[in-house]
This record gives structure tokens, sequence and C-alpha cells, in this order.
């Protein structure tokens, strides 16, 4: 009689092996379709619109300068515009406007001619400053009219120009000028030694400030001794006045440097070209 080999199936074991694989194939299809029939529905478009306003505030947020400083919107070379916030587009209209000779005397000419949003008007319309004749709602140029030169881009020999200016006054205004890294305002020519009241006011005549100098203000409540130091009108003993009337209040605004430096008003709206 021959052996059978005990890995050889009968029949009815073969049929049992069988059965408990279709038993384990149909669990798991069973399981499958449960779990398929309790998840929830991807909403596609509340998805797609989560990316979008992510995309969106990521894009505002990088948009959205920081600016702490002061300037003629008229006068803005292209380095100071990526500063700003304005794009390529928007850059290139306002060159091209200027190219004819415009000025923009109001915030919203400004806009309407860069076309810039609403937001980044309201970054860039505080810092704003336009020349005097803008305030006073005068025309900039005429027919008739005098054109007033830059006193930021003015050399000594064109200061001579001025009744009562000389070789040797010239010369410390372009000194005192570059020290200052640009004049911020015309009163700010009362401070050079030698130039009187009356030769100031020859000089208004010819002169205004047409390219106010570059400057980052210092936030007064966060700046560093050494910082503050730096700054051109305050010595170090004053700087720690500052910081002495910060750490004992915990906070210090600009109205209270009135009160720090009373003996010395003009000294006060010096600093704070530089502070905020």
């Amino acid at each position: 009689m021959q052996n059978r080999s005990p890995f050889v199936l009968s029949k009815p074991q073969q049929g049992a092996v069988l059965l408990l694989l279709f038993c384990l194939i149909f669990i798991q299809c069973f399981r499958y379709y449960n779990a398929i029939s309790n998840q929830k529905p991807i909403d596609v478009f509340s998805t797609v619109l989560f990316e979008q306003k992510l995309d969106s505030l990521q894009l505002l947020a990088k948009a959205k300068p920081k600016v702490n400083f002061t300037f003629n919107p008229n006068f803005i070379p292209d380095h100071k515009a990526y500063i700003l916030g304005l794009s390529v587009k928007e850059y290139q209209r306002f060159q091209h406007f200027r190219s004819k000779g415009k000025w923009i005397n109001s915030a919203s000419a400004f806009q309407a001619v860069t076309q810039i949003s609403d937001s980044l008007l309201g970054v860039l319309k505080p810092q704003f400053r336009f020349p005097e004749w803008v305030k006073k709602n005068e025309v900039p140029f005429s027919v008739n009219s005098k054109v007033k030169k830059d006193l930021n881009t003015a050399d000594a020999q064109m200061l001579q120009s001025v009744s009562g200016i000389g070789s040797k006054l010239s010369a410390r205004i372009v000194k005192y000028r570059d020290y200052l890294g640009g004049f911020s305002e015309m009163n700010q020519c009362y401070e050079v030694f030698g130039l009187d009241s009356l030769v100031v006011q020859k000089l208004r005549e010819q002169f205004e400030i047409l390219t106010p100098p570059f400057i980052v203000k210092l936030n007064m409540n966060e700046a560093t001794l050494e910082e503050l130091q730096k700054i051109t009108y305050l010595s170090r003993s004053e700087a720690r006045k500052i910081i002495a009337y910060r750490t004992k209040n915990k906070t210090i605004s600009l109205n209270i440097l009135s009160e720090l430096f009373e003996d010395f008003p003009n000294k006060t709206e010096r600093i704070k070209l530089y502070l905020y």
C-alpha cells in the first residue's frame, strides 16, 4: 500500500480551507466598506477657500511694509520704492507720471497715479511730507514763478548765489548737512554756526527741502542707550535721562520729551525726527 504525504489534503479538508479563505475575504471587504461609509465626505470647496485665504494672509504679511520714516512722495528712488512696498508696475506708473514734470500734491493723488491698494495707502499716508506750497494750497510751478532748488543736493557754489553766503558759510552749510545726513527741515539751517536769521530767510527764498533724508526712526520705548546716544541731538546724559524716565514709568511718549527738555524746545522738535 502506497503511503500518503502528510502535506496532501483530502477533498473535505480542501473544501474547509476554501471556505475559511472565503470567510476571511468577506470579513475584510465588510470592514473596508463600513470604514468608507462612516467617513465624512471631503468638502473640496471649503478646502480651496481655506488655502486661498491662507495664501492671501501670507501675501498680505509680506506686502505690508513697516514705514517709520517721513518722505516726499514726489521723490522716491527705486530702492526706497521696494522698502515702501510698491510693486514694479506701481513704481513704473509713478515714474511715468513724474517724467512728464507733474507733481503729486496729496495722498489720494499718489494712489490715483500708482494705483496702490487702500491698505498700503493707509501705511504710507501718515509718513507723507509735502513741501510748503502744498500746505498753502498753492500751485508749485507757473510760467512766472521762480523754481526753488533742493537744499539737500545743492553744492557750495550754488549756495553762494544767496546774498550773505560766501565760500566759508556755504562750506559750513554743506558740512553740517553731511553731518546730519541731510536736512529734514529748513529750520535746521539756523543751527549752522555764523548763519543769521536774515540770511536764512534769503536762503529759504531760493531753496527748500525736496529730498528729505532717509531716517529710520527708533521706537523710544525699545531703543537702547547706545542707539539713543547716536542721535545727533542727544548727548549720552540726555539719552540716559530718557532711559531713566522709561524705566521708572514703564513707558514714555513723545509728549514727555517736552517735559524732559523744557529748556530746549528746539532740541525736542529735532529729537522727534528720529523717534516714534
